[in-house]
Parts: C-alpha cells; structure tokens; sequence
C-alpha cells in the first residue's frame, strides 16, 4: 500500500505543476492538490512504517477497523458524485425548450473568459437553431469586473448575430442559486421548458439546484471544458456537490 500511496501522491505532485504552470498557482481549487499530495505521501508513510516500527502492531483492532471503514466510505461517497456529474456531462434538451438560463462565470474587466465563452457558444448555437427559444443571461457584478456578468455575456451573444430582443439580461446574481431564483424572477419559468447552460461538469449540480427551486422542466445544456484543468474542475465540483447536499440545496 505504501507504493500505491506514494504513486498517487506523485500523480497528484505532477498535476499540481502542470495545472499551475497553465493557469498560474493562484487558479480555484489548486491548492487542494498539494494538501492531497501531503496526505497520501503521509500514508505511503504510515504503510512504510508499519512493516517496520512494532508499536503500530499495538494499534487497536478498533481504531484500525474504524479507520479503513471512513477511508473506504470517503472513496465510495467520491466515486458515486463523479458518477452524478459524468451522467450529464454531455446533456443536450430532449426535446425543445422555451427558455435557455445561461449561468454566469467570472468576467476580466468587460471580456468574458474562455469557460464563460464555452457556455455562451453552445448557447448561441442551440438558439440559432431554435428561433422560438429566448435567452437568459444571468449574473451579477463581481471584484475585477468592469460591467456585469450578464452585460458582457449579452454583447458577446450580440456580437455572433443573436438578436438582442431575444436576449433578457439578470444582472444581480452572484450564485448558481441566485442566478436561477433570480432568473425566475425575470420570466415566471417555473411552469415552463428550460435548459440551464454551463459547463459539462457543472450540469448536474445546476439542474438539481433548478428542481429544489421548483423547476419542473429542467434539462441541461453542456459547454465544454478546458481540457488541462478538468480534473481539477471535477474534484472541486464533487466538494460543491457535497455542501449543496449539507446546506439543504439539493
């Protein structure tokens, strides 16, 4: 087990360097990466250790039993939530939808980003095909942000020809909750076929976030995702899921 430990704690090592290096060691969730390196390298330790030192023999039967039942449940627990967001990683509306929410992200000044283009691109798509279906920008005004979420998403729909009349912007959201409650707010969309658009591994958690709120045709619409740091997108996402289930969001 110690070589299995310490294999992995290196994966998480080169990881770490290669993501940090692409998006600067700054970016969201980076860091989990490192304490992940420090925690299994601590195990590959222990394992190391325990062929060796005669007072770990002494460990209760207990304490160890307890142990592996918490490490293999953390696994389990893990495995099943990425389980829940591969399901709809590649969500596309079964059938056609009246309205689309497209789920604001972090804008540069008045540019939007590579992620938050990658939902507004499929978005633009589905509506260029689907003439009958109006458009919800939603987000609010952020720290570095020049003009809204909302605002920039809407010149950048504008700008690849979607008419602006089909376009409603919400501009005071700073959550994916809030993007929705508010976004209701704007349409009356309970009763009505939505999609939310985001990106694929933000799909499931929106679509259940959008059920809780009272959704009751809800369908997911999946942007793509860049490609370097998608582990990391989907390791945090299982983190997100998981406090939405604690806080009673989903």
């Amino acid at each position: 087990m110690s070589i299995v430990f310490g294999i992995i704690a290196a994966l998480c090592m080169v990881y770490y360097i290669i993501a940090a290096s692409y998006a600067g060691p700054g970016s969201s969730f980076l860091s989990f990466w490192l304490v992940a390196v420090a925690g299994f390298g601590m195990l590959a330790l222990f394992f190391h250790m325990a062929g060796k030192e005669e007072w770990l023999s002494h460990i209760p039967v207990i304490i160890k039993a307890v142990a592996t039942f918490i490490f293999i449940f953390a696994v389990v627990v893990f495995c099943v939530i990425e389980g829940m967001i591969i399901s709809k990683i590649n969500a596309t509306p079964e059938k056609d939808v009246d309205y689309l929410i497209v789920l604001g992200a972090q804008v540069r000044g008045t540019k939007v980003t590579k992620s938050l283009a990658r939902r507004l691109d499929v978005a633009y798509e589905y509506a260029d095909k689907h003439e009958e279906v109006t458009v919800i920008v939603s987000g609010g005004q952020g720290r570095g942000e020049d003009l809204s979420e909302a605002e920039a998403m809407k010149k950048y729909l504008v700008k690849k020809g979607l008419d602006e009349n089909r376009i409603i912007m919400e501009d005071k959201s700073t959550t994916t909750k809030e993007n929705l409650m508010f976004s209701d707010e704007k349409a009356d969309l309970k009763d009505k076929r939505i999609a939310v658009v985001t990106n694929n591994f933000h799909v499931y958690r929106a679509m259940k976030l959008a059920e809780k709120l009272g959704y009751k045709k809800v369908e997911g619409l999946a942007g793509k995702s860049d490609k370097i740091l998608f582990i990391n997108y989907m390791v945090r996402e299982s983190f997100a899921i998981l406090k939405e289930y604690a806080v009673g969001n989903i």
